[in-house]
């Protein structure tokens, strides 16, 4: 790893220019963040990523921006992470930081990232369980870790998560609080399809887009991802059957490592609720749940309705798994 003095004129839309005294070449962009440009190149023989943080967007209570990046937060983390993780997150091989641009190995490779896995009709249990298994590593080997300093603090990212459950209910709201800010463990907070790489080689998963982590309730990174399962059922992206089985194995893999006491069972169910209450419109999901037309509406109202269901009747997950079976087979009938 090497941090460069870099040029104060560069400028982070001259990426071209600013790589080609460091042999980086053939630089391709690929779909770049809310808060980021990523782009693919070569150095060194490697193929490697090229993330390019921008000033940070402030969406709650108004939205704003925000010159600070969360550059330093994403290289921290991954610093720390990928002697643990080899392969299975990137390793930072360079950091400017006074440009807000870091180097990275490349984790995707041949693997699809879970959003268009999703859309394609795919939820495999092999996958399934090897996130879970992941994610009850990544619990395991950060429980000790002494908060550092993160762009994002947790009250910051309860706020950008909780908004629609405390419009719902601020009752809910409140529980939604107490429960995420009740630790300062380490939290990869943006642990869902859109950051997870299915693959068919080994590593089967690959975690990425660490720069929103902070320190709060670890608890929250299995629910999630599985709380987001439901928008593909319902919508019919995926099949009911293979989307309960996805989710179950995520939960069994990931409870072989890391027990689940039952009040802790029911604060994972009450955070999937609140995951599928937050993406029933589509929140950051996109095409993922439709138009406006008649079924779209339809089936969004059947997302609301079962997130809120969740939060009112269910405490286990063999509930949860049930009711996520009888709300998908019924919006098959719309």
């Amino acid at each position: 790893m090497t941090e460069y003095e870099t040029p104060q004129d560069s400028g982070a839309l001259e990426l071209h220019n600013f790589f080609h005294n460091r042999h980086l070449n053939g630089l391709e962009r690929l779909s770049g963040g809310y808060t980021s440009n990523v782009f693919k190149g070569e150095l060194d023989g490697q193929v490697v990523v090229v993330k390019q943080a921008r000033g940070r967007e402030i969406f709650y209570p108004t939205y704003s921006i925000s010159t600070e990046t969360r550059m330093a937060t994403e290289v921290e983390a991954l610093r720390r992470l990928s002697p643990v993780f080899p392969g299975e997150v990137p390793e930072i091989l360079e950091y400017y930081p006074e440009n807000n641009i870091a180097v990275m190995t490349d984790v995707g490779g041949e693997a699809v990232l879970g959003f268009p896995y999703l859309m394609s009709g795919r939820a495999e249990v092999h996958h399934g369980a090897a996130f879970g298994n992941f994610l009850a590593r990544l619990k395991q080997a950060t429980v000790d870790w002494q908060p550092f300093q993160t762009i994002e603090s947790a009250r910051d990212q309860i706020g950008i998560r909780g908004q629609e459950v405390e419009i719902a209910s601020p009752q809910w709201g409140r529980q939604l609080r107490d429960y995420y800010l009740g630790q300062q463990k380490f939290l990869w907070v943006d642990g869902h399809p859109k950051n997870v790489f299915f693959g068919e080689k080994a590593p089967l998963i690959r975690a990425i887009d660490w720069d929103c982590s902070h320190f709060a309730d670890p608890d929250y990174m299995l629910p999630n991802f599985f709380g987001q399962v439901p928008v593909y059922t319902i919508f019919d992206h995926i099949n009911t059957e293979e989307g309960i089985r996805f989710t179950e194995e995520m939960i069994k893999a990931y409870i072989k490592l890391e027990p689940i006491t039952p009040d802790v069972e029911r604060k994972m169910c009450f955070y999937a609720g609140t995951q599928t209450i937050q993406r029933q419109d589509g929140k950051w999901l996109f095409d993922a749940c439709g138009g406006n037309d008649d079924v779209s509406l339809r089936r969004k109202a059947q997302l609301f309705y079962f997130g809120r269901k969740v939060l009112t009747s269910v405490s286990t997950f063999d509930q949860y798994l049930e009711l996520l079976r009888r709300e998908s087979q019924n919006s098959q009938g719309l």
